[in-house]
């Protein structure tokens, strides 16, 4: 159940609102915005199955790009894989549990009775009576970087399946409240082999992952068709404030490991992982426009640090019993723009870290290992940067598992368009109240180059009771004296609603006019109700002094939420009509289009090339329609093969070199 505060009281609870209060600023948990993919739920594979999977089984949700579970492993596909909602987790990514489904709508049957929402399902796994020393261990956080903590009634559960008797409880956590919210007090509940309970009580309760091992000795586990699963159980509040009723009740996954040969003391491993990869490149904003950078000398000065060296700061984490040394190599590509994909390569060094710990480290990129780059697009480049850890020992029976946590991957994105957010968003942010209906907000942005400002992008969070579908203004403001200037409004658009026409994407709203922008400018929107919008408000990024609002519709003042997070308002200096620069991804109008079949395609899409382009090098990329690039590789065939796609719409596209030479839009089935 969620807890809103209530900023005219400045309260840590649920408050009722007044007819006659005035507008007020709220900053709640919203939807994630990177995609939880469509994909069907998988069938229970039948128990001695030939692919019934062998010990060990682990699982630290490391592998990218982030999504969904790995099918080889799990049957369900409602957990989000991400990077953004662990604080210092073990090793990068972690499962999160919430009250979304696998389209990441919010549950429909989820009500202020406590009901299961997410759950996470092993795929059979074979098991014997001759196993020994069998035990499940795994990490999990309350809360971490959402603003909604579990409640009382809310819980995460583990239960173990027996093939001949169904599933039976062995775990559950729960949190409660003590103290006007200043102590937290987490409670675990262990029903196997033997019962008992455990309590952790501190103010910082939901910023540590907490590790638990249960014994799996008794014979009805011990068979093959073995399997296990995680719920997340979840109540949401009641609230006559329309937008306000989102995400919440918020749980993370980590290190889920089951093996043989093991005791109740082995929840440490021989490892070293990436536990925080590279966030950015830039100092202030997660994505600004090429041309605006590399053209000039104040952005590069201001935005990469320092003109000798961009600092890269990452977190590798110890997750054995004892010091272990390691090696660290840096590897930056231009991915898009690029005449070539050519990776330059860094040697790290070698270095040590302490037993159960995790430290940062920073590495000094050249300047000019990106910005010398040749590129033939200078609105549209991206960068991938890897941190890659070498020369270390691990457990010898897991060492491909522990492989995917080897790499931290960071793509930084140069496109026409300026942000702050990270592109997720962990909570939502919206004004609401009986004076609302001209209330404002927005977001303060420097241009750095005279530019035509053509669009805005912004990311509403889909709520249960529909109050984002509230009409509002888009508005674009020149600067006075820090603040937006009502007096100089350079854009306005009435009539306005929140667009869904996919899954935890951007809305893009292309302004009717052209609007000439430098330096200070900022971008937002007038509310045309006193009912809330509700907009994604990313908690991984946090720039100061950026954020404004006017909740009595004349009055301009930095919002209490201010450096606390980004407001995922996005203004777009687009010039080509064929290009999406909020994904880098070709739009279904791409000029540039080749056919493919069959479409909708289950298994083997067939890609039908034009003579000139048969036998040519081509490098091959399939993007969600949200932007996030889940294939990129040289293209070999003519012959494709997506299987392992969830479900959904995707957009392709071939390029020769730096040029684009082909789009296409596909189904997968």
């Amino acid at each position: 159940m969620m807890n809103f505060r209530h900023i005219g009281a400045l309260l840590l609870t649920l408050v009722a609102v007044s007819p006659t209060a005035p507008a007020q600023e709220e900053a709640l948990q919203g939807l994630f915005l990177r995609p939880k993919a469509v994909a069907p739920a998988a069938q229970p594979l039948a128990s001695g199955s030939p692919d019934t999977l062998s010990l060990p089984f682990f699982d630290d949700f490391s592998q990218q790009p982030y999504s969904q579970p790995d099918r080889r492993r799990w049957t369900d596909a409602t957990v989000f894989i991400n990077d953004a909602y662990g604080i210092n987790p073990p090793t990068k990514g972690v499962a999160t549990f919430d009250i979304l489904d696998g389209s990441g709508r919010v549950y429909r049957h989820v009500s202020s009775v406590s009901t299961g929402a997410d759950t996470l399902t092993s795929q059979p796994i074979r098991l014997s009576p001759t196993d020994a020393g069998v035990f499940l261990s795994f990490a999990y956080q309350p809360k971490g970087m959402s603003d909604d903590a579990p409640e009382r009634a809310d819980s995460l559960t583990l239960q173990l399946y027996a093939p001949e008797l169904g599933w039976v409880s062995a775990w559950h956590a729960s949190l409660d409240t003590l103290r006007a919210d200043t102590l937290k007090v987490l409670k675990e509940k262990y029903f196997l082999p033997t019962p008992y309970d455990k309590i952790s009580a501190s103010a910082d309760v939901t910023t540590q992952f907490f590790k638990v091992i249960i014994g799996i000795s008794d014979a009805k586990f011990l068979r093959a068709g073995f399997r296990f699963r995680f719920i997340s159980y979840a109540t949401r509040s009641s609230t006559d404030v329309l937008g306000r009723l989102g995400n919440c009740d918020i749980w993370s996954l980590d290190l889920v490991y089951l093996n043989k040969n093991r005791t109740a003391a082995d929840t440490l491993l021989t490892d070293v992982a990436i536990a925080r990869p590279v966030q950015k490149l830039l100092k202030e904003y997660s994505a600004m426009p090429w041309r605006h950078l590399k053209s000039s000398l104040t952005a590069q000065r201001e935005q990469l640090i320092s003109a000798t060296s961009v600092a890269i700061t990452y977190s590798v984490g110890n997750l054995g019993a004892s010091a272990t040394g390691f090696r660290t190599d840096f590897e930056i590509t231009c991915v898009t723009g690029a005449a070539t994909a050519q990776p330059k390569e860094h040697r790290g060094g070698a270095n040590n870290i302490q037993a159960d710990t995790a430290r940062l480290y920073t590495f000094n990129l050249p300047p000019n290992d990106f910005l010398n780059t040749p590129l033939a697009n200078a609105d549209s480049v991206a960068f991938e940067v890897k941190a890659i850890l070498s020369d270390y020992t691990v457990n010898a029976g897991l060492m491909t598992e522990l492989r995917a946590n080897d790499t931290g991957m960071f793509r930084q994105e140069f496109f026409a368009y300026y942000a702050y957010d990270d592109g997720s968003a962990e909570n939502g942010f919206g004004i609401f109240g009986a004076n609302a209906a001209n209330a404002k907000a927005a977001v303060k942005y420097f241009s750095y180059l005279r530019d035509t400002l053509s669009g805005v992008y912004i990311h509403f969070n889909s709520t249960q009771d529909s109050g984002s579908m509230q009409q509002f203004k888009l508005a674009v403001w020149g600067d006075k004296g820090g603040a937006p200037d009502d007096e100089k409004v350079l854009y306005l658009e009435p009539n306005l609603s929140p667009q869904y026409s996919n899954l935890n994407s951007f809305a893009y709203y292309k302004l009717k006019r052209p609007v000439v922008v430098e330096g200070v400018f900022y971008v937002g929107w007038v509310q045309q109700a006193s009912a809330m919008l509700n907009v994604g408000f990313d908690r991984n990024s946090s720039p100061a002094n950026k954020m404004f609002v006017s909740t009595n519709g004349y009055t301009w003042q930095r919002s209490v939420y201010d450096g606390q997070g980004a407001l995922m308002v996005r203004p777009s200096f687009a010039r080509r009509a064929d290009y999406d620069p909020s994904t880098a991804a070709p739009s279904a109008q791409a000029r540039l289009s080749i056919s493919v079949y069959p479409n909708p395609v289950r298994d083997e899409l067939t890609l039908s090339l034009p003579d000139n382009l048969r036998g040519a090098p081509l490098t091959l990329e399939i993007f969600t329609l949200s932007g996030q690039r889940v294939r990129y590789e040289a293209l070999t065939s003519s012959v494709v093969n997506v299987s392992r796609l969830p479900q959904g719409a995707y957009l392709i596209r071939l390029s020769q070199g730096a040029k684009d030479v082909g789009h296409a839009r596909i189904v997968k089935n």
